[in-house]
Parts: structure tokens; sequence; C-alpha cells
């Protein structure tokens, strides 16, 4: 049997106009209800399943202080960089499969050229003559016309980056490379095709960019890590990414994280990842901590799929206030995950907590379904523009296995436009206060 369930913010809190506030406002809400006879499960605020006088009173104690809420307390969520114990990856070796282009054993590197990044210059080993290198300084530029060729990075600049303009797929071994560009990107892949970045285990890469970009030629360069192309993330080392200039990561095609990376990602001034295409986390250990007004964690104009690995989030920032091009007013709140079509979750663990105003934990315009892993979702900023809220759907909600936790302290845990569906089967469901929901399988 399938629960199909319509959440409601008003039970208990007396929060009728789901505004996070209790206040006359939420009186004449009640009174609106009765008299328009809507029957908005939010005017029950005594729980009586009815709609009436009562609940007028009912809000108007609250307001005086005769029914203060129970405080709750949310999950504790903090960075986890504990190790993972994944299972065994099945390499896909079917020439046909969808995601045979995503293995980056499937290709023969036929070619390897050595960049190493000395203070103020780099040298390079190794290139063919389909490669040409350009070194300004430890500003170092790649242009190739060669097919299967390797490049493995290491070295430290604290003035330095490292541009490609490729006609062919490649793949980037960062092989203990600490890389600062205070002008733009420290990565920058001007290449529509795949970019294989491994990170050689037992290693830790940094790459940072700097506050003010310098754009030349008109060219994007989105991050302190930026690809026109895929970004195919594998290998079993460290990659810290700071960012106080744009994104941390972002590719104008899809991101894809494989098992056994770790990722730190820390931003001051835009996302933590961002794609156009979609993003896949298959593992890995995933920690961002997100301090920019606006800024999501993970930001996809079109599909989050979980199937694996730990992915941990913690975002400070508030609402984003600006003047569009027309003069007018607009804001931007922060986010977990973002979304402008589907999230799918079948596996893996995905932590988010928001403390800014304003905040939603998980935002998507498309379904949300959730199948399977460990979802833990806090948000403890109180309303400035608009309501908190956990987890916000704009179509509907599937929840149908896994261990699902969404907690909003001064808002909804899970707000949905349209149907929530929970499976049979579960073992808790909680969902007493709007604040907060529990569904565990």
């Amino acid at each position: 049997m399938i629960l199909v369930m319509a959440l409601s913010a008003g039970a208990r809190t007396g929060d009728v106009n789901g505004d996070s506030e209790v206040n006359i406002s939420d009186v004449n809400a009640v009174i609106d209800i009765i008299l328009t006879g809507s029957g908005d499960a939010a005017g029950d605020v005594n729980g009586d399943s009815e709609i009436n006088i009562s609940d007028i009173n009912a809000v108007i104690d609250i307001i005086l202080g005769g029914d203060v809420d129970v405080e709750i307390t949310p999950k504790e969520i903090n960075l986890d960089f504990s190790p993972l114990v994944e299972g065994a990856e099945t390499i896909q070796d079917d020439e046909d499969a969808a995601d045979y282009g995503d293995f980056v054993e499937n290709t023969s590197w036929s070619t390897t050229v050595r960049i190493t990044f000395d203070g103020e210059t780099a040298t390079v080993t190794g290139n063919p003559s389909s490669v040409i290198v350009d070194i300004n300084g430890a500003h170092v530029t790649v242009t190739s016309a060669a097919k299967r060729v390797r490049y493995i990075v290491t070295g430290t600049t604290s003035n330095g980056s490292l541009k490609f303009y490729s006609e062919r797929k490649f793949q980037l071994q960062l092989n203990g490379v600490d890389i600062t560009n205070p002008d733009g990107a420290a990565i920058n892949n001007q290449c529509g095709k795949s970019l294989y970045l491994v990170l050689n285990e037992g290693t830790t890469n940094t790459l940072r960019d700097g506050e003010n970009y310098i754009i030349t030629d008109e060219e994007d360069q989105k991050a302190a890590f930026f690809s026109e192309g895929q970004i195919i993330v594998s290998g079993k080392g460290q990659l810290n990414i700071y960012s106080v200039g744009r994104h941390c990561m972002a590719s104008d095609d899809y991101i894809l994280v494989r098992p056994g990376c770790q990722l730190y990602l820390n931003s001051t001034s835009g996302h933590g990842i961002k794609a156009k295409d979609y993003v896949h986390i298959k593992g890995g250990v995933i920690n961002m901590e997100i301090a920019s007004d606006g800024a999501k964690g993970i930001n996809c104009d079109s599909l989050v799929n979980i199937t694996g690995g730990r992915t941990t989030i913690i975002n400070t920032g508030t609402t984003k206030a600006e003047i569009d091009e027309s003069g007018e007013a607009v804001t931007t709140t922060c986010a977990g995950v973002k979304a402008d079509h589907n999230i799918t979750m079948t596996g893996g663990t995905l932590n988010i907590k928001c403390t800014g105003d304003d905040a939603k934990g998980i935002n998507v315009t498309e379904p949300f379904t959730f199948s399977g892993g460990e979802l833990n979702v806090v948000v403890t900023g109180k309303q400035n523009t608009v309501a908190p809220k956990g987890v916000k759907c704009d179509t509907n909600c599937n929840i149908l296995g896994g261990s699902f936790y969404s907690c909003a302290t001064h808002g909804r845990a899970l707000d949905v436009d349209g149907i929530l569906i929970i499976a049979d089967g579960y073992t808790t469901l909680t969902n007493d206060d709007p604040r907060l929901i529990e569904v565990k399988y």
C-alpha cells in the first residue's frame, strides 16, 4: 500500500499562513479559511479535524503565550573526513553502454606529458610535436590535437595556472600539486570533450582562484576548476578547492564523481559544484563549506543523481539581494542542493546543514525521488524574505526506501507543491510537527 499525504504547516505551530511566524496574520488566515470554506488543513490549529472559532482562539492563545511551541532539537551535522568503506566498482566493458565513456580505464593512454610547477616557473617534459605548450612564468597553456594524452601535474606555485585547448578528450592526473591563480581559474579547460580527472592515491592536491578574474577573449572561467566539457573524477587521492572569486568546480557539461575520491570544496564566492547537464555522485567522500550569499553546495541546471558515497554540505550563506537589468529588486536564497529538473537518490549518504535565513536544504523543480541511502537535512535559519524549508519540491516527492530525515527549526521540513508519496513498508514515520519529518525503511 502507498501512503499519499499532504503535509500542513499549520497544525500545532499556529503558523497558518506559512511565514514561520505566529501573529495576527494567522488569525486573519483562519478567518479567511472559515469564510471561504476552502478547507485548508493549515487552519486546523487545534488538531480536532474541524476549522472553526476554536482554531481562532488557539492561534490567539499561542500569540499570548498560552501554547508555546516545543523547542525542536535537530540532528548534529558536521563535516566528516573519516574513511568510507566502498564496495568494488564495476568497470563498464560494454562499448555500446551509455556510460562506457565515463571510465578512464577504457582508454589506452599512449602519450604522457609531465608538467611541474616550481614557484614562479614551470617545466614540461615528454610533449610530442602535436602538443604545443606555452609557459609564461608559472602560467602554462597547452594546445593539443593529439589523441589519448595523459598529463601528470605536480609541484607548487602561488602565481600560476593551467589552461587546456584540446581537440580530444584527455586525462589529467594530479600528483601532489598546489596551484594558486590570483587572477582567475587555477585550472581552465576550454575543450568540450571529456576531462578525466585522476587524483593519484596518497596525494593531496590544492587549487585556489583569485578574487578578481581577468577574462581574455571572452572565454568562460566560472570556477577555480572550470571545464567546458565533462569532468569525470576518479582516483583515491585528495583534492581541495578554495574559491574566493567564483565557484569551486564548474562544468558546462556534466560532473561525475566516482568511488574512492576525496574532495573538500570551500567557497566564499559561489557554489561548490555547478554543472549544466547533470551531477552524478557515484561514490567518494565530499565535504563542502559554502559561505556565499545566494550560493548552493550543488547547483545543476538539469539533474542531480546520487547513488553512493558520503556528501556533507555546510552552507552558512544567507539571501542575496541585487538589482536586475530591468531595475527590479531580486533575491536569491541559499540551498544545499538545487536542481532545475529532477533529483534522484538511490544510495549513499547526503548530509546538509543550512544556517542562513530563507535557506532551503534541497530545492528541486521537478520530482524528487528518494528510494535508498541516507538523507539528513537540517535548516536552522529564520524567515527574512521567504520561509525556510528543509526539502522544497515544486512538483512531487516520492519517498520509497532508505532513511529520510528533514528538519527546519523555523519553517517546514517538507514542502511539496504536488503529491507526496510515502511507500508502504516503513519502520518509522514521524510527521506530527511540520518542522520535522523522518521516514525509515
